[in-house]
């Protein structure tokens, strides 16, 4: 995927956010921390950068710009999303949807320790969830009834990512 410019000019490392989920995104290697100055002058209408994620829609594309660890920055592009009633609800933020190996995959992103994300979604969640799996770290798999897919947590610094497959 093409980058935008000023982002196109700097350097990335594209690499899965865990080794269990099949999501790509960009990680910045140059600059070290984003050239806010760059980014506001190119893009003076897009909220956030320094403190809280960056957001900015670009060519029909809509990107996000955030820290994971202390001056770990990833570069994602998000997408569309499905109607509200078919989004996993909790307190975290939709990012990106697409398809992949026949599935729907949905990403989100939380900027709520693991353990207290999955403890808040239990509760809306518990009588949908099966069973669960750890592969990174403890039950950060869930594998729902039904046809609801399953749920895969990935910590990323300050963050979490989820992806729901369907």
């Amino acid at each position: 995927m093409d980058l935008p410019v000023v982002l196109d000019d700097w350097d990335w490392v594209e690499q899965p956010i865990s080794s269990s989920i099949n999501v790509n995104a960009h990680f910045l290697e140059k600059p070290k921390i984003p050239d806010w100055d760059a980014l506001q002058q190119f893009y003076p209408y897009c909220p956030g950068g320094k403190t809280i994620f960056w957001l900015c829609p670009i060519d029909g594309t809509d990107w996000t710009l955030f820290e994971v660890e202390n001056e770990q920055w990833v570069l994602m592009p998000m997408s569309g999303f499905p109607p509200r009633d078919k989004l996993l609800k909790g307190p975290f933020t939709p990012i990106s949807e697409h398809e992949s190996n026949g599935k729907k995959v949905w990403v989100y992103l939380a900027r709520y320790p693991l353990k207290q994300l999955q403890t808040s979604m239990m509760l809306y969640y518990s009588q949908k969830v099966d069973s669960f799996q750890s592969i990174e770290n403890e039950n950060d798999v869930w594998i729902f009834k039904e046809d609801f897919g399953r749920l895969i947590f990935s910590e990323q610094g300050e963050y979490v990512i989820l992806v729901h497959v369907l």
